[in-house]
């Protein structure tokens, strides 16, 4: 084994690994090279808004972005598909993979659902339940009071629909509990980063994920956004190759990092893509 680690110094560092050693892997997970160049130049993006990724260790910053490109969403503080974010296990900068309120979308329209509502409960609303479907009206132009709750009505492909509703209480409960950015600068559970509440929203669609047909790549999806274990803990269960989600080229290669670091020149300059943009008011 090499005494030399893998060191990320820049931006340019990262993309020079994932283009050289895992680009395979990313043109297999998008299908098509454009969508892999621009999934390169939207992590260069993502790193350059949040620098402090940085000094995260470099294996949990390739694992949380290949998660990402498994998924076959785009890194990006506007499209709110999915992030990566900096947080300190046992004391240890880690990345963490962040499943966002509009990747999760994605993979639920994905998996042939026909339409999905989700919306937020103010103290001044008009909901009730009926035969199961909440009943929810408001007005506009009036002040809605403090938010209380979310609910999510999502309409399945083959017919019928279910629906989840949840209060205030219980969504910051699964938060805190799931989240290892909460109470953050960096989290999207941060009022500041999320003033529309998407998070909210978010939290309850992944429980009404339990409540329609299963899907491998949904409930991967979330396993990851859930996952509480610093990333050393994480690979050895995704061992199981997942045809949907294509783990085995990623461990292979995970494994030969392992065996050879090296340090990386910056013998390439960041391509600047068009999702290039300033940080979003609200995390998705």
């Amino acid at each position: 084994m090499s005494d030399k680690q893998i060191l990320l110094k820049s931006e340019k560092d990262l993309k020079v690994i994932l283009a050289g050693q895992y680009m395979k892997q990313i043109n297999n997970y998008f299908g098509d090279e454009k969508r892999a160049l621009k999934f390169l130049s939207s992590v260069v993006s993502a790193v350059q808004r949040t620098p402090k990724l940085l000094e995260c260790t470099p294996e949990s910053i390739i694992n949380s972005f290949m998660i990402m490109a498994q998924l076959e969403l785009m890194p990006s503080g506007v499209s709110g598909e999915a992030y990566v974010l900096p947080y300190t296990v046992r004391g240890i900068p880690t990345a963490q993979f962040q499943l966002g309120y509009q990747g999760l979308v994605t993979l639920f329209y994905r998996a042939g659902v026909r339409s999905i509502v989700a919306e937020i409960i103010f103290d001044n609303d008009s909901f009730a339940m009926e035969n199961g479907m909440p009943i929810h009206s408001y007005d506009v132009f009036s002040e809605r009071g403090k938010a209380k709750g979310a609910y999510v009505i999502i309409e399945l492909q083959a017919g019928g629909k279910v629906a989840k509703v949840m209060s205030m209480k219980d969504i910051m409960g699964i938060g805190k509990k799931f989240s290892k950015s909460f109470g953050t600068d960096f989290s999207p559970w941060n009022d500041a980063n999320d003033p529309q509440l998407w998070m909210w929203k978010k939290t309850v669609l992944k429980q009404a994920a339990k409540l329609v047909p299963k899907n491998e790549t949904i409930f991967k999806a979330i396993d990851a956004d859930n996952e509480d274990s610093i990333i050393s803990d994480r690979l050895e269960p995704s061992k199981v190759e997942s045809e949907s989600l294509k783990m085995g080229n990623l461990l292979k290669n995970a494994e030969t990092n392992k065996e050879g670091y090296q340090e990386v020149k910056n013998e390439t300059q960041p391509t600047k893509g068009d999702d290039i943009w300033p940080e979003a008011e609200g995390r998705k």
